[in-house]
C-alpha cells in the first residue's frame, strides 16, 4: 500500500454506506489531482518539444547552412525514440510506469540542457549535438510509454471514464502542439535557438516533478512483483508482440494506422509544401492550413472529452477517420480558393480529434492491464514504422507522375484504409463490452476490505481484478445485517 491510498483496514465492520462512500470520494479526489498533474505534465512537455523541433534544426542550419546535417540531427533523436519505445516496454513493467516516467523525463531534460550549455561555451560541434539529442530521444521513448501506462491508473483512481481521460490527454497534447510551434518560431527570433532549447529542457524537468509529486505510484503498476518473475527480457517482449498479432482488433488497428501514418508523413513532409510552392509560390498557406487542422483537432478532442463515453466507438472512429484523411488530399488536387481548402482541413481536423481518444479507449479496454506497456509499445512501433519513409516515397511519386496525380493516389490509399472499419467484422470488437472491467474496480476495491489482509489488498490494487467492484459494498452490508439478525 502506498501513502496515496487510504488504509481500508481502519474501516469498522459495521460502517455505514455513507462512510464507505466518503473513503471512495477522498481517494477519488487524490486520483483527480494525479490525473490533472499528468495532464499538465504532458501539456508542458509537448509544448516544449514542439518548440525545440523548430529551434534545434534552426540552430544547425544557422551554424552549418546544411539541410542534410539538420536532417541527420532529427534522425538521431527520432530513431532511438521509436526503437526504445518498443524495446523499453518490459523495463516499464519491471520498474513501474511512475519511476520510468520521472527518470525518463528528468534525464531527457538534462540531456537537452547540454545543447545551450555547449553553445554558450562555443563548444557545440556536430558530435556533441548528436550525442545530446540521441540521449534525449533514448530516454523519451520509455518515458512516453510509461505515460500510456499511467493514464488508465490515474483515471481509475479519479473515477474518470477512460474515454474522457484519453480525450482530455489528446486534446491537451494537440493544444500544446498548436501553441508550441508558433511560440517556438517567435522565441527563436526573440531570444535565440539555444535559449529555446533550454526552455524545452526545463519543460521536461517540470513534467518529471509533476509526475513525481502528484501521481500515485500505484497508477503505474501493471502487475504484481511475482508475475513472470522468471521470464527473460526477450520473452517478455515477445509476449507483447504475440498478443498484438493474435488479437484481431489490435492487428487491424496496427495495419490501418501504419498505412495512414505513412500517408500523413507524405503530406506533412512534402506534398503540402510542393502544393504551396506550385500554387502560391510561398510557404504561407502551409501554416494557415496547418493551423486549421490543428484547431479542428483540438475541438474534436474536447468534444470526445465531454461526450465520448456516450458515443458508439466503432462508428465514431470510422466516420472520424474517414473525414480526417482523403478529403484533405482531394481538395489540394482541385483548383479552389484557399478559404475552401482551409474549411475542408478544419473539418478533417475535427475528425482527427475524434480518432485518437476513441482508439485509445478501445485499446485500453482490449489489452489486459499487465500487458499494456508491452502491447501498446509494440502497437506504437508499428504505427510509427512508415513515418520515416513518407516524404521519400512522396518525392519519388511526385517526380514520376506529378503533384496532382500523387495527391489522388495518396487520397485513394488513405480512403481505402479508412473504409476498413466499415467493412470488416473485426472492428466490432471496438464497441464496449458489458463484461469489460469498470475503471474504478482496477484501483478501488473496498468491498472485501474487512476479510482481506493488507497484503492481499495491495496485490488486488496492482492486478486490478474485475471481481473487486463497487457493487460488493451493498452485498457485504446485506450479509452483515443477515448475520446480526441470526444472532
Amino acid at each position: 500500500m502506498t501513502p496515496d491510498e487510504p488504509d481500508l483496514s481502519a474501516v469498522p465492520d459495521r460502517q455505514s454506506v455513507l462512510d464507505r462512500q466518503s473513503v471512495l470520494d477522498r481517494q477519488s479526489g487524490r486520483g483527480r489531482t494525479g490525473f490533472a498533474a499528468l495532464l499538465t505534465a504532458e501539456t508542458v512537455s509537448t509544448a516544449g518539444t514542439r518548440m525545440s523541433q523548430i529551434a534545434v534544426p534552426w540552430l544547425v542550419l544557422s551554424a552549418t547552412g546544411d539541410p542534410v546535417t539538420a536532417g541527420l540531427v532529427g534522425l538521431a533523436e527520432i530513431l532511438p525514440y521509436v526503437v526504445l519505445q518498443v524495446l523499453g516496454a518490459p523495463l516499464v513493467d519491471r520498474l513501474g510506469g511512475y519511476r520510468v516516467a520521472v527518470v525518463g523525463n528528468l534525464g531527457a531534460g538534462i540531456a537537452l540542457a547540454g545543447v545551450p550549455l555547449l553553445a554558450e561555451a562555443r563548444d557545440l560541434g556536430l558530435a556533441a549535438l548528436l550525442g545530446c539529442v540521441f540521449v534525449a530521444g533514448l530516454l523519451r521513448g520509455p518515458a512516453d510509454s510509461a505515460t500510456q501506462v499511467l493514464l488508465p491508473g490515474v483515471a481509475a483512481a479519479g473515477r474518470i471514464p477512460i474515454d474522457r481521460a484519453v480525450g482530455a490527454l489528446d486534446g491537451a497534447q494537440r493544444a500544446a502542439g498548436l501553441l508550441g510551434a508558433p511560440l517556438g518560431a517567435a522565441l527563436v527570433g526573440l531570444i535565440g535557438s539555444p535559449a529555446v532549447v533550454a526552455l524545452d529542457a526545463g519543460t521536461f524537468v517540470v513534467a518529471a516533478a509533476l509526475v513525481g509529486l502528484a501521481v500515485p505510484r500505484a497508477a503505474g503498476v501493471t502487475r504484481p512483483a511475482d508475475d513472470n518473475a522468471g521470464a527473460g527480457y526477450l520473452t517478455e517482449l515477445r509476449v507483447g508482440l504475440v498478443y498484438l498479432v493474435r488479437d484481431r482488433l489490435l492487428r487491424s488497428i496496427a495495419g490501418m494506422v501504419l498505412v495512414t501514418n505513412l500517408v500523413d508523413a507524405a503530406i506533412s513532409g512534402l506534398l503540402l509544401l510542393v502544393w504551396a510552392r506550385e500554387r502560391y509560390g510561398s510557404a504561407g498557406p502551409v501554416g494557415i492550413v496547418g493551423a486549421a487542422i490543428a484547431g479542428g483537432a483540438v475541438v474534436g478532442a474536447l468534444v470526445m472529452t465531454a461526450v465520448g463515453q456516450r458515443l458508439p466507438r466503432r462508428w465514431t472512429f470510422a466516420v472520424g477517420f474517414l473525414a480526417a484523411g482523403a478529403p484533405r488530399l482531394v481538395i489540394l488536387a482541385v483548383p479552389v480558393p484557399l478559404w475552401v481548402v482551409v474549411a475542408v482541413w478544419a473539418v478533417s481536423g475535427l475528425g482527427a480529434g475524434v480518432v485518437n481518444p476513441t482508439l485509445g479507449a478501445a485499446e485500453y479496454d482490449t489489452i489486459p492491464r499487465r500487458l499494456q506497456a508491452r502491447v501498446l509499445s509494440a502497437l506504437g512501433g508499428i504505427a510509427w514504422a512508415g513515418i520515416p519513409f513518407g516524404a521519400l516515397l512522396a518525392g519519388v511519386l511526385v517526380d514520376a507522375v506529378g503533384l496532382q496525380t500523387a495527391l489522388i493516389v495518396g487520397a485513394a490509399v488513405y480512403g481505402l484504409a479508412t473504409l476498413d472499419p466499415f467493412l470488416r467484422p473485426a472492428w466490432r470488437l471496438m464497441d464496449r463490452r458489458p463484461s469489460a472491467p469498470r475503471a474504478t474496480s482496477e484501483i478501488v476495491s473496498p468491498s472485501r476490505a474487512e476479510r482481506c489482509s493488507r497484503e492481499a489488498r495491495v496485490n488486488r490494487v496492482h492486478t486490478g481484478t474485475p471481481s473487486d467492484s463497487l457493487d460488493g459494498v451493498g452485498t457485504e452490508i446485506r450479509r452483515g445485517r443477515q448475520r446480526r439478525r441470526r444472532t
